[in-house]
């Protein structure tokens, strides 16, 4: 197969944390409009980035894919002017977010465990919070195996 990294695989995997109201994909994030318009507590999946590894394509024109996906978080607390009952509420909800794909590996061909990559904050405005992290796995396209 050549096609990129399905992140419908993680969107699967997150949607099993009773935390999230929902995780959804690309298209969803991009509806939004405002960060007043997120049912938080929520989750998006986004691949990021898929890119060639140093090593030459294997036999049979296979070769090795690395691939970064985000997850946005989106948190909020209405009671908070300064940030820090809102990033309360973030930091379990990403710790089980971590729990679940650090060291997970999707059924995909050639697939190494994900691993975290960073953290960052997109978006904050006094009372909800998007929370990036941003992981990375492996995969083969092109050729047979």
């Amino acid at each position: 197969m050549s096609q990129p990294f399905d992140v419908q695989l993680v969107i699967d995997r997150l949607s099993a944390l009773e935390q999230l109201q929902s995780v959804q994909g690309a298209a969803e994030y991009a509806a939004v409009t405002s960060l007043k318009d997120f049912r938080t507590p929520c989750a998006y999946v986004i691949l990021l980035q898929e890119r060639a590894d140093d090593a030459p394509p294997k036999s049979g024109g296979r070769q090795r894919a690395i691939a970064s996906f985000g997850v946005l978080i989106a948190v909020r607390n209405y009671g908070d002017q300064r940030g820090a009952k809102t990033s309360a509420e973030m930091l379990p909800l990403t710790g089980a977010i971590r729990e679940r794909l650090m060291g997970w590996t999707p059924e995909v061909q050639g697939a190494r465990p994900v691993q975290w990559v960073r953290s960052d904050t997109l978006d904050y405005d006094h009372s909800t919070l998007i929370w990036s992290e941003v992981y990375s796995t492996q995969h083969f396209i092109g050729g047979t195996p």
